[in-house]
């Protein structure tokens, strides 16, 4: 192999024909490595192993209380799954269900009972990133990710206004927007032209908009979980004229209370598809600890740890040179070997649930984190990337249209401070490897 500028003592490799058994490349391939966001394929493999493709988390809004004269008369109480997809438009939808049932208003507080979960996890010394969406955790009570969306709105005498997702009606806007020229007739990003925070109890925004930019959306991360969703469920609730006491708290759901909504996610194989395509973690975050309450409600983290290397190594996969802390490779800590992840990789293929395994990795020149990647390769590239300081990562297949060629389980690993400088080197090697056994 020509690894071009990359320092063979930096790159691990592990290459196998999934026709014949035959192993092609096997370069420091148990060397311990930092995976980066190919750890989630591990997760996803566990996930689709013990859950099953067909898994959906259900989300359910309970109360002890009665319903008189359209009046839930006590707190309510959302029961979390951890649903990590539930969105502003499914809230609402729950909302509908209880407005169904002929209830207005509801005379307690909003509830949280996150006893699905005892804890969840870490991603350790990533301080500086804590306000960037990568890095949310998950909760049992995740609502959009817990951010907000801000449109930019032209009023008839030209002012400038801004409407947000869930509705802040609370919350004064300070907004030092002025227009700009606008010269290309497009808004590549709204991001580029407003800037927004949160201080001293009043959203700030600011910028030069142009006239395209209008209608556009921009998120902002501004609250932490328990607030975020608390507002968004009082406030949608609200907005339809219903009322609903302030403030929220958590307990236990009373065992004698009904269910008044229901909500279930799409079904797993959809989310691992929007997960390891894009690479989101707060997805796989949630899928081990999902694993990890199959086993009770103590210690869900090292239970979802624990019952990860229980699905490998029941599908005889060596996991010696594996470490997990989250699961989605957003870790300094988590590591693997390219001949595990290659191993995995084989009995994915093999596996009852192969389509949907191979269905949610990204696709060269077509989508995901691959859209802009290996271009030429006919779509017969699926690949999950992994990117983090000093690591860069593929793993996946190569699956020829050729019937005649042998498909390929492909893994390779760079950790190096150099790591970014040596993608061309990478996606090279990759194009390499391709061609000389894939034909």
């Amino acid at each position: 192999m020509d690894f071009g500028r990359i320092s063979p003592s930096e790159i691990s490799v592990y290459i196998k024909d999934l026709q014949n058994g035959n192993i092609l490349e096997n370069h420091r391939a148990e060397a311990s490595m930092q995976p980066a966001s190919t750890m989630k394929l591990v997760t996803t493999f566990a996930a689709l192993k013990h859950l099953g493709a067909d898994y959906r988390w259900q989300t359910l809004f309970k109360s002890p209380a009665a319903v008189q004269n359209g009046e839930l008369n006590g707190d309510i109480y959302w029961v979390g799954s951890g649903d990590p997809v539930f969105d502003q438009k499914d809230l609402i939808d729950m909302q509908n269900q209880m407005r169904y049932k002929s209830i207005r208003k509801i005379s307690g507080q909003l509830v949280f009972d996150d006893s699905i979960w005892s804890s969840t996890g870490s991603a350790d010394n990533f301080e500086r990133d804590a306000e960037e969406a990568f890095t949310t955790p998950p909760s049992p009570h995740m609502l959009a990710y817990k951010v907000i969306w801000i449109t930019p709105q032209q009023t008839p005498d030209g002012q400038i206004t801004f409407g947000t997702s869930p509705p802040l009606p609370e919350i004064p806007q300070s907004i030092n927007v002025q227009p700009a020229a606008d010269d290309s007739g497009s808004c590549p990003s709204l991001k580029r032209y407003i800037r927004a925070d949160y201080r001293s109890g009043s959203l700030n925004i600011s910028g030069k908009l142009p006239a395209s930019c209008v209608g556009e959306s921009l998120f902002i991360n501004l609250f932490d979980i328990d607030e975020f969703a608390a507002r968004s469920f009082i406030n949608q609730w609200r907005s339809n004229n219903n009322t609903i006491a302030a403030g929220f708290r958590h307990a236990d759901t009373p065992s004698q209370a009904q269910t008044l909504a229901t909500h279930y996610s799409p079904p797993l194989s959809q989310i691992v598809r929007d997960m390891n395509k894009n690479s989101n973690n707060l997805i796989a975050r949630t899928l081990l600890l999902t694993l990890g309450s199959q086993n009770g409600h103590q210690q869900t983290a090292q239970n979802g740890q624990e019952a990860v290397r229980q699905q490998l190594a029941a599908s005889g996969i060596d996991t010696r040179e594996l470490s997990l802390e989250n699961g989605s490779g957003l870790s300094r800590s988590e590591r693997a070997s390219a001949r595990m992840m290659g191993e995995m990789l084989e009995k994915a293929y093999h596996a009852p649930f192969k389509q949907a395994f191979i269905d949610s990795l990204p696709i060269g020149g077509m989508d995901g984190t691959l859209k802009h990647r290996f271009s030429n390769s006919a779509g017969q590239l699926h690949l999950k990337t992994g990117t983090l300081d000093n690591v860069r990562a593929l793993s996946g297949y190569w699956l020829p249209q050729n019937p005649a060629a042998h498909p390929l389980a492909i893994s390779i690993i760079i950790n190096s401070p150099k790591a970014t400088a040596y993608l061309p080197d990478l996606d090279k090697l990759v194009n390499q490897i391709t061609s000389q056994y894939g034909q």
